[in-house]
């Protein structure tokens, strides 16, 4: 199992830039992709987007492959489902990835999926690993 500070072998680059804002982690890879960590217990919304969005534009800003990484009993607003999911939205966006731990997420996840149909490439993963390979796919895509 990968630990949290191990990550550039799995991501096959380093570290670009890392912060941590109210708990969340933001992490950018040298190959444009985007790991944000959202720890257990938390509900991220629009205020967590701007803050990835500040740090993003702080570092280059541009289009990035997204990994966000759920802990335990962590979900997301409603309402910035809603604008992920819209062309207008999320115009930092290439893929996401959304990797998640337990039945409640997924159920989310699904309904997400299924009712607000990002118009972006997007998959539900249960393993980090797997997340990656499916982003690192779509780098070498470009």
């Amino acid at each position: 199992m990968t630990t949290e500070k191990d990550t550039s072998k799995i991501f096959q680059s380093p570290i670009v830039a890392e912060t941590e804002e109210d708990g969340v982690i933001f992490r950018l890879y040298k190959n444009r992709i985007y790991h944000v960590i959202i720890p257990e217990d938390n509900t991220i919304g629009m205020e967590t987007i701007n803050a990835g969005y500040k740090f993003l534009d702080a570092n280059g800003g541009g289009k990035f492959y997204n990994i966000f990484q759920f802990k335990s009993f962590a979900s997301i607003e409603p309402e910035l489902r809603e604008w992920a999911s819209e062309s207008s939205g999320n115009h930092y966006t290439h893929s996401d990835a959304l990797l998640i731990k337990s039945l409640p997420q997924k159920i989310i996840a699904d309904f997400y999926m299924k009712v607000d149909k990002p118009n972006k490439p997007t998959k539900i993963f249960y393993s980090l690993e797997k997340a990656v390979k499916w982003t690192l796919e779509r780098v070498k895509q470009a």
